[in-house]
């Protein structure tokens, strides 16, 4: 599979991220990163792999080749949803273990050869050790703020980098509770006003370095925003509905640290003291 894509910071976001998971032992199992790219000027004229400033201002678009030249959107059903959902969480244990955090969009699960899903465009992922605050900007631009699926810490991130206040009152709460409630209608929102009651009178640098702690925790809101978003009837019938709903509103440090754990509990083991015949 090729895409020919105008050359932007995201794509080589994607690229550079594309690098760090393809050193991960069986990445293909569950992942597909971009295999490799080419360079092209603003005339379709193939440019060298070059760190050199010249070459690098040449660059307007890149084809970028993945691993596997037969991938499609993953369609999930009552079939395969127990292993698949399963898949996608312990993708992303792999990915933290990595040091990156994977943030979802309407493209990001794919099915290889009809296999289990693989995690896909790392466009708007993150790497953490380049997480510089200098630097937030570039990985955090105001669109982000549209993604239905980002959790509510990696909103507020992007929302203070764009719009820095000194010190956070109830007009702020409003604003960026209105903000943030714009397509996401299924989400409670007098909860995340509680959440972040805890941050009156902190100026937004103070807000963001203490939201940066919970970093490894933003891939599995992201994954449970898109199931509750898009699958919540299979999320009731496998008992995980819950379990998800509670996790992207909890308060950022109560956020469940067994939640791979639970989700398997919930999916593969049997209750014994259900259904049982009597005897």
């Amino acid at each position: 599979m090729t895409d020919f894509l105008e050359n932007s910071f995201s794509l080589n976001n994607n690229i550079f991220i594309s690098n760090k998971i393809k050193d991960i032992p069986l990445f293909f199992i569950y992942f597909l990163p971009i295999n490799n790219y080419k360079n092209l000027d603003e005339h379709y004229k193939i440019l060298p792999n070059s760190s050199s400033n010249l070459i690098q201002r040449e660059i307007k678009y890149k084809i970028v080749y993945y691993s596997s030249s037969n991938s499609n959107l993953f369609s999930f059903s009552l079939d395969n949803f127990s292993p698949s959902i399963y898949h996608i969480f312990y993708s992303s244990f792999i990915l933290n273990k990595n040091n990156i955090s994977f943030v979802v969009n309407s493209q990001s699960f794919v099915s290889i050869d009809d296999k289990l899903p693989c995690l896909t465009d790392f466009s708007s992922s993150f790497f953490f050790p380049t997480l510089q605050f200098n630097n937030l900007k570039l990985y955090f631009p105001f669109s982000l703020c549209k993604n239905s699926y980002i959790p509510f810490d990696v909103f507020l991130i992007t929302y203070f980098l764009h719009n820095p206040i000194d010190n956070f009152c109830q007009t702020n709460v409003d604003t960026i509770l209105d903000f943030f409630h714009e397509g996401r209608e299924k989400i409670e929102i007098n909860k995340y006003k509680s959440i972040i009651a805890y941050f009156y009178d902190y100026n937004s640098v103070q807000i963001i370095k203490y939201l940066l702690q919970f970093k490894n925790t933003w891939t599995y809101c992201s994954i449970c925003s898109f199931f509750l978003i898009h699958y919540s009837d299979l999320l009731k019938h496998f008992s995980l509905h819950h379990l998800f709903h509670t996790y992207i509103h909890s308060s950022f440090k109560e956020r469940n640290t067994h939640l791979i754990q639970d989700i398997h509990d919930k999916l593969f083991i049997v209750d014994n003291n259900l259904d049982k015949d009597v005897v």
